[in-house]
């Protein structure tokens, strides 16, 4: 079975889709949203499909066996940039060399998307019908924000649809996750952190560099930096989701790994039980500040009389966008800068281990990939699921494709790739959870 998804997913990263302003001419949609038609004719023969925008909605009647409610899968068609001088192979060739194929998006995530796609194709030449209905979002914009995939929730709120569970990417079957887990693993995301972009602004009088002011726009924003940077402003708390990352990771471990683990689950304070298990320890406790971007100036030799500085926040269900920015705006006034949120939203909620969509996706896991661990996470990235959270009761954001690290590295960066045989269980994972439906 799945033969020949390896040409298949050659064939879709083939296809450039890089979304995003100025990236027009590698945004092949049309041309890709044929690709698909072409390699899955059962899916889009018997499924309902509604364009929105370049993106698509599809829809599958269900049987209505036992009144099931609808689920919801997502993911997205398009994909980031890619330099090719840094490539071993062309980005968009689709190469397949040995057990490989090559190029931007085979993991993120025309990867996912080709193996569940592969696997519904299938069961409906065997004329399968999932109990309720399901409903397909395949994504245009997701890579710059997702805003097509906001029209997408409205539409489906206009239609009183509420899901049992929205299925989206997020972890994957990875190796050594964090330090924490030996050998592979199933990450299967329960949540993700919000993520809130800041605009800080700081004010100057300009003038020549030969008799610079004290405390100019830059020097400002410089002592913002730092104070930020070493500071202790936010709340330093590990959420239930994390807590419950690691008290599944121990159920995996052994002797004093398996001790360690459970008393970091349970640690708190100053969280030194969870520092020592962890080296990632502090990205787990409470908000994060990043500084992305900062601009300014005119000339080598002329003050400034703006600079601006970029700040990206990524909160967790401990403290959201509204304490946040109180305490960031704070800061910046004290140092005389205009601190602006430009946009983003709080984590998303936790789900747990004994919702239906986590169960359903451990128990299919467990049985193709059997004694692989399988651990819930709070996820650091964004998806296009946030969209669709007043809409479902739960959110599992997963992709049963595995990855070793230099693939994982690749995914936004160079030499991006996948192996076939991995798609090949990837799919009859997907298979399992379809017949769970």
């Amino acid at each position: 079975m799945f033969e020949r998804i390896g040409e298949t997913i050659s064939a879709m990263v083939a296809i450039p889709t890089v979304s995003g302003k100025g990236n027009e001419v590698q945004y092949h949609m049309k041309e890709y949203r044929e690709c698909l038609r072409q390699n899955f004719p059962e899916l889009f023969a018997n499924a309902e499909v509604i364009p929105v925008g370049e993106a698509l909605l599809c829809h599958l009647e269900g049987t209505g066996e036992k009144e099931k409610p609808p689920v919801l899968f997502s993911g997205h068609m398009d994909v980031v940039p890619a330099d090719p001088s840094g490539w071993s192979h062309d980005p968009f060739s689709g190469e397949i060399e040995g057990n490989r194929v090559w190029g931007r998006g085979s993991q993120d995530m025309k990867g996912p998307h080709c193996a569940f796609l592969s696997a519904i194709n299938e069961l409906l030449k065997e004329e399968w019908r999932p109990g309720g209905d399901l409903w397909m979002y395949l994504s245009c914009d997701e890579e710059v924000g997702g805003q097509t995939t906001a029209l997408a929730a409205d539409l489906l709120k206009e239609k009183n649809l509420h899901f049992s569970t929205v299925f989206d990417e997020g972890g994957t079957i990875c190796e050594n996750f964090m330090g924490l887990v030996d050998g592979k693993a199933a990450m299967i995301g329960i949540s993700e952190k919000g993520s809130l972009c800041y605009k800080v602004t700081a004010k100057g009088h300009g003038g020549h560099a030969a008799n610079p002011p004290r405390n100019s726009a830059i020097v400002r924003l410089a002592e913002f930096i730092t104070e930020l940077e070493h500071g202790n402003f936010f709340i330093r708390e590990m959420s239930e989701g994390n807590r419950a990352m690691l008290r599944a990771m121990s159920r995996y471990a052994e002797g004093e790994r398996k001790q360690e683990l459970q008393a970091a689950a349970e640690d708190s304070g100053d969280y030194e039980i969870l520092h020592r298990v962890c080296g990632e320890a502090d990205s787990m406790l409470g908000a994060t500040t990043a500084f992305t971007m900062i601009s300014g100036g005119t000339a080598f030799n002329v003050m400034p009389k703006e600079a601006v500085l970029t700040v990206n926040a990524r909160v967790t269900a401990v403290q959201g966008k509204d304490q946040i920015t109180e305490i960031l705006e704070k800061c910046a006034k004290k140092h005389d800068l205009l601190c602006t949120l430009e946009s983003g939203e709080n984590a998303a909620p936790e789900g747990n281990e004994e919702m239906p969509g986590y169960r359903m996706w451990r128990e299919s896991v467990e049985k193709v990939y059997p004694g692989l661990p399988v651990v819930p996470f709070v996820l650091g990235g964004g998806t296009d699921s946030k969209h669709f959270l007043k809409l479902t009761d739960e959110v599992v954001r997963f992709s049963p494709l595995y990855a070793a690290p230099e693939q994982g590295r690749g995914v936004h960066g160079d030499d991006e790739s996948v192996f076939i045989d991995a798609m090949q269980d990837a799919a009859v994972c997907y298979l399992e959870l379809l017949k769970k439906l």
